[in-house]
């Protein structure tokens, strides 16, 4: 779980991508605050996770919507102050299931 500034999305993919082919049973999950927003982007290779629920839930928090498949998912925020609230409800999620 990460938070990035101002980074291209389509390279931030491309990243997640990366580091998800080098770990196996894995989660990567970034935040990405852009133009005032924020994108959580986040690739699942797990059984126990949606990706899609996890992004989710992520912008909710932040006051926006969004999901996708199990195994990859991208979702949006518009309240940027509250990313880190929006991570830390993410990383509960996962250290309660696994």
């Amino acid at each position: 779980i990460m938070k990035v500034l101002d980074q291209d999305n389509n390279i931030l993919k491309d990243l997640i991508d990366s580091l998800s082919d080098k770990l196996k049973n894995s989660i990567v999950f970034f935040a990405n605050i852009i133009d005032n927003k924020v994108v959580y982007i986040c690739k699942n290779k797990t059984s126990i996770f949606r990706a899609g629920d996890l992004v989710k839930k992520a912008a909710v928090v932040s006051l926006g919507n969004g999901g996708g498949r199990a195994d990859f998912a991208q979702s949006g925020g518009k309240d940027i102050t509250k990313v880190d609230d929006a991570l830390q409800a993410v990383k509960n999620i996962i250290e309660e299931n696994i």
